[in-house]
């Protein structure tokens, strides 16, 4: 009976350090900021923001459309895309960073081989700077093995000047 004791508290153990180095893993790190036109890799799923467009609101809000290519690299995987995979954040004036989501609800299947541009439309509320594109789709087998790299490529949409808590 001590061994069945002695063997679940090892596996526990085991469990808590795996657990703990994914959280610490998992933890967000200084982004990298990328330019227009240079794909993002996510395992075998590139993104590629080719152009982006900002507009000021009369109420001194910011409209951004972005349209990024898709494209899936993967020789027999189809992929799921959803719009709300892409999204801003921005930064208030004490410097934290907020996560707009955008305002288009577009998703398509694109299949292995194949690329597809789509068309974002962000709004960013008045008081924001610093507004930069940024992507999460989940961490897949690719994504394991470089640390899930994509999630910390950023595009600028406007001057970046990283505030503390980025």
């Amino acid at each position: 009976m001590r061994k069945i004791w002695l063997a679940a508290g090892g596996a526990a153990a085991l469990v808590a350090v795996l657990a703990a180095g994914f959280v610490l893993w998992a933890v967000p790190r200084v982004p990298h900021v990328i330019a227009l036109g240079t794909p993002i890799q996510h395992d075998d799923f590139f993104f590629t923001v080719i152009q982006s467009k900002r507009q000021q609101l009369p109420d001194r809000s910011a409209r951004y459309h972005v349209a990024v290519v898709v494209r899936n690299g993967a020789k027999v995987v189809n992929y799921q895309w959803r719009d709300a995979i892409a999204y801003v954040r921005a930064f208030d004036d004490r410097g934290f960073g907020h996560d707009f989501y955008p305002l288009t609800h577009r998703s398509f299947i694109l299949p292995a081989g194949s690329a597809r541009t789509t068309e974002l439309e962000f709004r960013i509320p008045p008081g924001f700077s610093s507004a930069n594109l940024r992507f999460w789709d989940g961490i897949f087998m690719g994504d394991a093995i470089n640390g899930g790299a994509y999630s910390r490529e950023i595009v600028p949409l406007e001057a970046y000047r990283p505030p503390f808590g980025t």
